[in-house]
């Protein structure tokens, strides 16, 4: 037994290892190349140690936390950047945000509150129907929950411990396909369609914050949902649903069916936790009003779960064993924008793929196709909440190659930030995973195939819905 599990284990570090010297060695000779040229060596190497960091990623050849650190560590020796600079990932509202939504994802499990919503708010739906149908309630109300909540990593913390409950009620137990695509279908959901709505998702903030700031143009939430929500949203939302019921259909066990006619009372620290939620919800939604980050509303709300004289959940209860590691990646993912903006690589990465366009020698239908690849190429590099910082100084000389205004340009991006490639671009997508235990491989299933699927459709239908309202 012992001696199969060695050669398993070698078998496994010997592909592994394949693999990074693959990406080492595609990296090295990237860095060997700039440098032959004129890019300045802490550019070059800032761009070959992030192509590093996402080949290590996305083949797994090592453990996201990690390879996370590794990344850190090569930053700051390699590349000689400040650790302010390095380490800011673990100083931004998004990184304290994730922090308190696996708080509140952990307390609304270990106080039952999870079960008792899931009870009372799709659980009669859901025991009438399959499973295409209970993955096509999860998207809609994923989507819905953005109307209210402007916070994807926040309406991922609530989402989690709501569907995680209604598996469990159901009969998909943890492992299982069934509950995979439950919460894929969630976590991808309450992004994908949502990127159509204003303020819903970071990028989308953004991207209006840049055009706003930079070009005086202030993009309203009509005209942003009545361009967007047809060609992507919907589009997205569909696709989404039947991609996640061919990949992961399953039967639920019969023997943990739904039992109707016995619904657990909500016990005290469930309801003094759902005097918590509600209260954090509300402060969300009007943060308009207050102007305190949403971040910060979320850590306070996660301290009071965690104080003694509230009982509702004990420091000693946190499944710190997958929050650590989760919070190191995180961390780490979202030093990538600030390490490729502080060394000039962000821009001058975008620069590049802008200036070699041939915009101003071809239709607006293939001009829409080379801005979507330039916004999803972006992302890839710096990751989607940071991607709209680094293209939208260029938008007016994109406008002036083009013969489109300077808020069409700025559109056109949106199509590429609803085409993530892989989970690392999206940290509500890897709080998903970390919280619980979904493999990296199976989310990026979904979102090649998502992209596959949908790009060419999304991308006629916004040509020709742009012709429409005139966006040309």
């Amino acid at each position: 037994m012992n001696w199969n599990s060695n050669l398993m284990a070698g078998r496994t570090f010997g592909s592994a290892g394949r693999r990074a010297l693959v990406v080492v060695l595609v990296c090295a000779g990237l860095a060997i190349w700039l440098h032959s040229g004129d890019t300045p060596a802490v550019m070059a190497n800032s761009i070959a140690l992030v192509l590093m960091a996402i080949g290590f990623w996305g083949l797994g050849v090592l453990s996201e936390a990690l390879t996370g650190l590794l990344f850190l560590l090569g930053a700051t020796l390699l590349l000689q950047l400040e650790p302010a600079v390095v380490f800011s990932g673990f100083t931004t509202t998004a990184f304290w945000l994730i922090f308190a939504g696996a708080v509140l994802s952990a307390s609304a499990t270990r106080t039952g509150l999870s079960d008792w919503l899931a009870a009372h708010s799709v659980g009669g739906i859901f025991a009438s129907t399959g499973y295409g149908m209970r993955v096509a309630i999860v998207v809609t109300f994923s989507a819905g929950l953005a109307l209210i909540l402007p916070s994807t990593l926040g309406r991922v913390a609530i989402l989690l411990p709501l569907v995680i409950a209604l598996c469990d009620q159901f009969g998909y137990q943890s492992g299982g396909k069934g509950r995979t695509g439950l919460v894929l279908a969630a976590a991808v959901g309450t992004y994908i369609v949502p990127i159509t709505f204003l303020p819903a998702n970071l990028p989308n903030i953004v991207l209006a914050g840049s055009l706003e700031s930079i070009y005086g143009i202030t993009p309203t939430f009509g005209a942003y949902l009545v361009l967007h929500f047809p060609v992507i949203g919907l589009v997205k939302g569909v696709a989404l649903v039947l991609i996640v019921n061919a990949l992961f259909r399953e039967a639920p066990a019969p023997a943990t069916q739904h039992d109707e006619g016995h619904i657990e009372p909500l016990s005290g620290s469930g309801q003094r936790l759902l005097f918590v939620l509600v209260a954090t919800l509300a402060l969300w939604s009007v943060d308009f009003l207050h102007g305190i980050s949403p971040a910060w509303v979320g850590l306070g709300a996660a301290i009071l779960c965690l104080m003694p004289f509230m009982g509702i959940i004990d420091f000693k209860e946190m499944p710190l064993h997958s929050i650590f590691p989760m919070l190191l990646y995180i961390g780490a993912v979202l030093g990538i924008g600030a390490v490729m903006t502080h060394s000039g690589a962000g821009e001058a990465l975008s620069r590049l793929i802008v200036s070699n366009l041939p915009l101003a020698d071809t239709g607006n239908l293939m001009r829409l196709l080379l801005l979507t690849a330039v916004a999803t190429l972006t992302s890839l590099a710096t990751t989607m909440p940071v991607a709209p910082a680094m293209t939208a100084p260029f938008f007016a000389d994109i406008a002036i190659s083009t013969g489109w205004t300077i808020e069409a340009v700025g559109m056109s991006q949106v199509l590429g930030y609803a085409t993530p490639l892989l989970p690392y671009q999206l940290p509500p997508l890897m709080l998903a995973l970390a919280m619980t235990g979904i493999s990296m491989r199976d989310a990026t299933r979904v979102l090649l195939w998502l992209a596959a699927v949908t790009t060419p459709v999304t991308l006629i239908a916004a040509h020709f819905w742009w012709q429409v309202l005139g966006w040309y």
